[in-house]
């Protein structure tokens, strides 16, 4: 009997231990990606050149609307191939009002009303 309840408590401990080393693993992830990610936004801002906008327009072709210096650029992405369309005004462009972002729930719950109605 007190075998078996030894036994038992050994299995609940390895079982504590296993998911605490789970948890500690997926923490540290989410930390390290998060500092990757810091770091490589730090530096794509670094540049004078930064990516606007992208539009998907066929499976492996996209359209970018790119910053360079003061000047807007179109380009279109193929899987070989990257070609320079022309320049746009940034008058032409459509600002986004950081005031006007939406949270994820925000999204997600938008979501879920437009599918029920």
């Amino acid at each position: 009997m007190i075998l078996l309840l030894s036994s038992t408590l050994s299995d609940i401990a390895q079982l504590f231990t296993v998911l605490i080393i789970f948890i500690a693993v997926l923490v540290i992830t989410m930390l390290c990606t998060k500092w990757i990610g810091n770091f490589q936004k730090a530096q794509g801002a670094a540049g004078s050149a930064e990516v606007i906008e992208t539009v998907r327009i066929a499976q492996g072709k996209w359209l970018q609307i790119i910053r360079i210096g003061q000047k807007y650029k179109v380009i279109a992405i193929c899987k070989d191939t990257v070609t320079y369309l022309g320049d746009v005004d940034e008058s032409d462009l459509k600002k986004e009002d950081p005031s006007e972002k939406k949270t994820f729930s925000e999204v997600l719950s938008k979501a879920f009303t437009d599918k029920n109605e």
